[in-house]
């Protein structure tokens, strides 16, 4: 999925090609190039917050019929999938400590 492929590019420092945007409007490819500074860095938050919003409008005009503790499951999954990429970053990004390093 295009939030998994922008999650790993967070943490691989590569961009993945995504096989297929045809469900992304231009206007939205340009703003997710404009998001951030660094790349990928919003970017995962920003489709996430795409992503349940599109959850959330296609329940409410009956297009998705789910019960609420499937749905509170679902959204939970994806902050929970959202949060761990973005410890993962800190880990990645964090150098590790000089001290611990020449004890090594």
């Amino acid at each position: 999925s295009f939030l998994y492929g922008t999650a790993l590019s967070t943490l691989a420092d590569t961009e993945f090609d995504c096989i297929s945007q045809e469900g992304i409007s231009l206007e939205h490819v340009e703003f997710l190039d404009r998001a951030a500074p660094e790349p990928n860095v919003v970017k995962c938050e920003v489709i996430m917050q795409w992503l349940q919003r599109t959850i959330v409008e296609n329940i409410s005009n009956g297009v998705l019929p789910i019960a609420p503790p499937i749905l509170s499951r679902v959204f939970n999954d994806l902050s929970s999938g959202v949060a761990n990429v973005s410890a993962a970053r800190k880990i990645n990004e964090l150098p590790f400590p000089f001290h611990y390093a020449q004890m090594l």
